[in-house]
């Protein structure tokens, strides 16, 4: 093998992996802030409103 047939092997071995990884990682979410703050967001949630007495 050529040395531009090495390259683009690992190049593209490289880039698949990392789609990969991204595919079957655990933040399908998306990442969050879990720094401590008590700010609680629930997007995507509709708001319930409780009646109160």
């Amino acid at each position: 093998m050529r040395k531009r047939e090495v390259f683009m092997l690992s190049a593209l071995t490289f880039s698949m992996g990392i789609v990969f990884g991204f595919l079957i990682s655990p933040a399908k979410n998306g990442f969050g802030n879990n720094s401590g703050n008590t700010v609680k967001n629930y997007y995507g949630k509709k708001h319930q409103r409780t009646d109160e007495i």
